[in-house]
């Protein structure tokens, strides 16, 4: 004689389940209305819908009240977890919106993690101070592959994303190329900068194949004279840790180091012309910026709001936001 095939049981949904677990601890069709605030017989609907699902009796009436079957009394046994786990979703999701907790994962340019980060996060933290946040430092080659496989919530870069990279970017604020100088050095007396200054002086300068290489070596051109970096360097930090030694000065982006008159011992010069570049946001376009992500970038933008010398040279730099060319703007 053959088997008789059984119809499989129909999954349940969390609700259902919930109104399970209701039943089970109050033992009553009403009592679990009371406790789910809900009519009575919106419970007795969920669960006949339940037990017609499992293909199964679940509950038996014994003197007024349901008495769980030996079914039921296992299935309970798994119930008191998968609740738990909701409740802790719920918990979470609460704290998240209310910026109690969580995470938030973010890189940027090397020479942007000497000053301008570590203030942003210092300003995040003074508001979210039970945020975990890591942070990295990245050349531009491996911070983008780190945004796209969904390592960090978002980057702050001094250059845009090619447009056939599955990211989106938008340019968030500016800032400027300046002359760093030992606090002893002839030049710091200099209101500005310029090339013609820069020749004779061991000059520290960024990598040409790197964004500010780019912007530095266009500048210098320009000037017509033969400059090229007597010691190269990749970002912003161990510049200033050379000129700091009086290695020599260096053409550094600015808000890589403390924006002040002085710092700890170097000297900060304009340029002259003035030279600025974009700062961008980028970040994933397969999902939005978190709650964390956008509340970070707000602190972020109002830092750069702060600290821009000019927030009108930004109408002077390249429309288009692919385009990192070096501008130069009279100063104020």
């Amino acid at each position: 004689m053959p088997a008789t095939l059984l119809t499989p049981p129909v999954p349940l949904n969390l609700r259902q389940i919930e109104v399970f677990h209701a039943i089970m601890i109050a033992g009553t069709l009403s009592g679990a209305a009371r406790m789910l605030c809900v009519s009575q017989p919106a419970v007795s609907r969920v669960l006949a819908t339940t037990e017609s699902r499992l293909r199964m009796l679940m509950f038996e009436r014994v003197r007024g009240r349901l008495q769980p079957t030996p079914e039921a009394r296992r299935l309970f046994s798994e119930v008191e977890s998968i609740l738990e786990g909701v409740r802790r979703f719920n918990a979470l999701a609460a704290d998240l919106v209310g910026g109690s907790q969580g995470e938030l994962s973010l890189v940027s340019s090397p020479s942007f993690s000497e000053w301008l980060i570590p203030v942003a996060i210092k300003r995040f933290r003074a508001r979210y101070p039970d945020v975990r946040i890591k942070y990295r430092p990245l050349p531009f080659d491996q911070l983008l592959p780190h945004v796209l496989l969904g390592h960090a919530d978002l980057a702050i870069s001094s250059m845009p994303p090619p447009a056939s990279a599955n990211a989106a970017s938008r340019a968030i604020g500016h800032s400027f190329i300046e002359c760093a100088v030992p606090e002893r050095h002839p030049l710091a007396q200099a209101e500005a900068i310029s090339a013609t200054d820069l020749v004779g002086q061991t000059f520290i300068g960024y990598g040409r194949d790197t964004p500010f290489g780019r912007l530095t070596a266009d500048f210098l051109a320009a000037s017509g004279l033969p400059l090229r970096a007597d010691v190269e360097i990749r970002s912003t930090p161990e510049a200033m840790a050379l000129v700091r030694e009086g290695v020599g000065v260096a053409l550094i982006e600015a808000f890589g180091a403390r924006r002040s008159v002085m710092t700890d011992g170097v000297v900060l010069k304009p340029l002259s012309p003035t030279l600025a570049h974009r700062i961008y946001l980028i970040h994933t376009n397969v999902s939005p910026l978190s709650a964390m992500a956008k509340e970070f970038l707000a602190v972020f933008k109002r830092l750069l709001k702060q600290e821009g010398r000019d927030s009108a040279l930004a109408l002077t730099l390249p429309e288009h936001p692919g385009e990192d060319a070096p501008v130069r703007a009279p100063r104020p």
